[in-house]
């Protein structure tokens, strides 16, 4: 898994809207790193350090296995593994590489540190994560309709 330093994108779903100033503090502390096809990034249940932004490639989030609930994460800039930033920080799924890929991996402490220094922009950011669960919870709630 080669690892080197990377920024967010002003693309990604967390970070639209925040200057590149910011973008950049919390990339000095971002890592990119590459994941091979059939890879697992983190299981449910797992403690969560790590928030990661898509830079390429496919990875499948499965909610509920044995229900086959799962989302798939396609779109770079697109945002995974946000339980990171939402207490009680633990993966509320598990992130199947689906091709080989490539992440931005952003620990909780460097975006934390930010938020702190730059409070308007973190708002900003913790908006965009809002919004972001949110379209989860509708993709759940479609899934159950269509279930029931």
């Amino acid at each position: 898994m080669p690892i080197m330093e990377a920024s967010p994108t002003k693309e990604s779903d967390l970070f639209k809207g925040v200057s590149q100033r910011v973008i950049a503090e919390i990339g000095k502390m971002a890592e990119e790193i590459t994941f091979k096809k059939d890879s697992v990034i983190f299981r449910t249940d797992e403690e969560a350090p790590y928030i990661y932004e898509l830079v390429e490639g496919v990875v499948d989030i499965v909610v509920l296995e044995k229900d086959n609930m799962h989302f798939s994460v396609i779109r770079p800039g697109e945002i995974f593994g946000w339980s990171a930033l939402v207490e009680p920080y633990v993966y509320t799924a598990t992130a199947n590489c689906v091709t080989d890929v490539k992440v931005i991996r952003i620990a909780r402490d460097s975006i934390e540190h930010v938020v702190k220094r730059h409070p308007a922009e973190g708002l900003m950011i913790y908006k965009h994560l809002a919004g972001i669960i949110g379209n989860r919870l509708r993709s759940a709630y479609q899934y159950i309709y269509r279930q029931g």
